[in-house]
């Protein structure tokens, strides 16, 4: 975070893995959401869709939107 802030850049979201469960927000990915601005991306081979983006902020979950050049996901 540091070299983020150093260089001017903006942190645009935070992603990792639910290896063996769907890929919706834990108890404790909402309780370790330091980052409010960013989208946490999510990615399970248990999903159907297999990566999903969250807004977490105050505790309070909100799916987003993915765009990818071919279209919403």
């Amino acid at each position: 975070m540091r070299e983020i802030r150093n260089q001017n850049l903006e942190l645009l979201a935070i992603y990792h893995s639910h290896p063996a469960t769907e890929n919706i927000p834990s108890f404790t990915d909402i309780a370790r959401a330091y980052y409010p601005e960013a989208a946490y991306l999510i990615v399970s081979p248990q999903s159907p869709v297999p990566v999903r983006a969250f807004q977490i902020r105050a505790g309070q979950v909100t799916e987003l939107a993915i765009e990818t050049l071919q279209g919403e996901i």
